[in-house]
């Protein structure tokens, strides 16, 4: 018998978020964003071995992780340039939407199973006559057949097949290794370095900035790149430091 892999289903980006942070019995409040954002990437990449379609929003969630990933490796700014009694964590706006979700969904629960319960129980009739007078004497619909229903049906079919767009997405064929060649070959024609806004072309989709932003923390890990920015809101420039040991990273 083939062996076959079961993924669970989640509703969205948070549904699988919040899992992973009951999973591991961590503090909502203080998410161990390196572990979670690989258990997050792992999840994803399931996916599209399985070659199941993966959502837009869950490869937005991922960029957002990857971006308070990296955020949190970098210093801190400055007391000077935090508001009083701002506690500077990259995680705190994802946090929030977490436990936001999280009310949303327990109460959704409970809903639930009230609805559940509900549905076990049969209700006293009405009395009909205290409705009586809320209606006309005469049926608007006496003398109408079923190919009247019909006609009056018909228009409003075909307007709601015209509203209906079906799109057909392709998908890329993006990897980590083909993303660091195109990043080494603009890092070579340009020595003296390159601003991170101009890294990646205007054309380029969302899998193709994250897989992209992957493979620049790739090279940073390695030293073959650094990251330098003069001052607080400057550009980031990505500057060649040692290529050769690119290799490592595809």
């Amino acid at each position: 018998m083939a062996y076959q892999i079961h993924l669970p289903v989640f509703d969205g980006p948070f549904d699988l978020l919040l899992h992973l942070i009951q999973k591991n019995e961590v503090d909502i409040y203080d998410i161990p964003i390196a572990d979670i954002t690989a258990q997050y990437m792992d999840y994803l990449a399931q996916m599209e071995a399985l070659d199941l379609d993966i959502a837009s929003e869950f490869l937005v969630m991922a960029a957002t992780l990857l971006s308070i990933k990296a955020r949190m490796l970098l210093p801190k700014p400055p007391p000077e340039l935090l508001e009083e009694g701002e506690d500077y964590d990259p995680r705190l706006k994802l946090v929030q939407d977490l436990l936001e979700y999280k009310r949303i969904k327990e109460a959704a629960e409970r809903l639930e199973e009230f609805f559940n319960d509900r549905r076990q129980k049969i209700a006293r009739p009405n009395d009909i006559s205290l409705y009586d007078g809320m209606f006309a004497e005469q049926n608007p619909l006496q003398g109408k057949t079923l190919a009247d229903l019909t006609a009056a049906f018909v228009p409003v079919w075909q307007r709601a097949k015209e509203a209906e767009r079906v799109h057909t997405i392709k998908r890329e064929s993006v990897s980590i290794g083909m993303m660091t060649n195109r990043l080494l070959d603009k890092l070579r024609q340009k020595p003296e370095g390159v601003k991170f806004s101009a890294l990646f072309d205007e054309t380029a989709g969302r899998l193709q900035v994250i897989v992209g932003f992957m493979a620049l923390l790739e090279l940073v890990k390695v030293s073959a790149i650094k990251v330098r920015q003069e001052q607080p809101d400057d550009d980031i420039y990505i500057i060649p430091h040692d290529l050769r040991t690119a290799v490592l990273a595809e």
